[in-house]
């Protein structure tokens, strides 16, 4: 094969359908960033649950009796929750904190960023509690033997809580794939659109090419490269906007919960390890699309 003729008609068959061609990119590009960004909010999701169950905490309060008369988890009905929690298996550790120790945490915690409330609760308003560290914070079995206990008030899971932050990302992630379905849609539609009108202008060069003994994909090739051009220069500005666009909205809009620790950053690198992915996605799916449709005009 000729690798510079089939060069050559390709950059010609881009020039003579520019607008379309431009379309082409800019549509790829959009349709391919938000399939970055959908891999790169999967990958927060999955740091962000990392980040939550490594200071996930289980707190089983106990009762008033234990609260207002055990310093140090030194009663018969303190000890029995402790020792029942700490031969379990799966639970890393237990710390018993007295309600002079919550309400301390909970001033500690609260004070800069609600002291209204810190003002408005009582010192005695906070039961004593252990909490409990576990091996694995989604799997609550350890805590089965002291849920039912008389002393036991109250068995408070952060998992929860940790469920609903990342259904969020979760939500967003699926919307973004879903937006990224419905412009990969357009795309195909614009390559199989581009590659037919350019065929079909050169319909009667491909007949004599092919009357003296072209190879069908001799004749396809500029087609197929045209495709495969414009869908890596909009893979190309794909990645440069998802590096423009974390360096300049997301990273000072989640500034403050990233230095939090609320949420897992998204890093350069993480960038540079989903952007050849999408770019080689993009790559086949244009090359497939494209020689699909060609079949409709090129034929022998």
């Amino acid at each position: 094969m000729n690798i510079r003729f089939v060069l050559r008609e390709a950059f010609r068959g881009l020039g003579r359908n520019f607008t379309m061609t431009v379309a082409l990119v800019i549509t790829t590009a959009i349709s391919l960033a938000l399939l970055a960004t959908g891999f790169l909010v999967t990958q927060m999701t999955g740091d962000t649950k990392d980040i939550y169950l490594d200071r996930v905490e289980v707190m089983v309060q106990l009762d008033e009796d234990i609260s207002a008369n055990d310093a140090d988890c030194s009663s018969q009905a303190c000890r029995e929750v402790r020792e029942l929690l700490d031969g379990a298996e799966g639970v890393d550790s237990v710390t018993y904190r007295s309600r002079e120790q919550s309400y301390e945490r909970f001033v500690e915690v609260f004070q800069d960023t609600d002291p209204q409330l810190v003002a408005e609760t009582s010192p005695d308003a906070l039961p004593a509690a252990l909490h409990v560290r576990l091996s694995d914070p989604l799997d609550q079995t350890p805590l089965e033997p002291v849920r039912d206990l008389p002393q036991v008030d109250t068995v408070v899971d952060q998992v929860d809580d940790l469920r609903g932050a990342t259904e969020n990302l979760d939500a967003v992630r699926n919307a973004t794939f879903l937006v990224a379905a419905v412009q990969a849609v357009a795309a195909v539609f614009l390559i199989a659109n581009m590659v037919q009108i350019a065929a079909f202008s050169r319909r009667h060069e491909i007949s004599i090419m092919r009357m003296v003994g072209a190879s069908r994909w001799f004749t396809q090739a500029p087609f197929v490269l045209e495709a495969l051009i414009s869908t890596f220069i909009g893979a190309v500005l794909a990645t440069v906007g998802l590096f423009l666009g974390k360096e300049f909205v997301i990273d000072k809009a989640l500034r403050g919960l990233y230095e939090s620790q609320l949420i897992a950053p998204v890093t350069n690198a993480d960038i540079w390890l989903v952007a050849p992915v999408v770019t080689l996605t993009g790559l086949i799916f244009a090359a497939v699309t494209a020689q699909v449709a060609l079949r409709s005009y090129v034929r022998k």
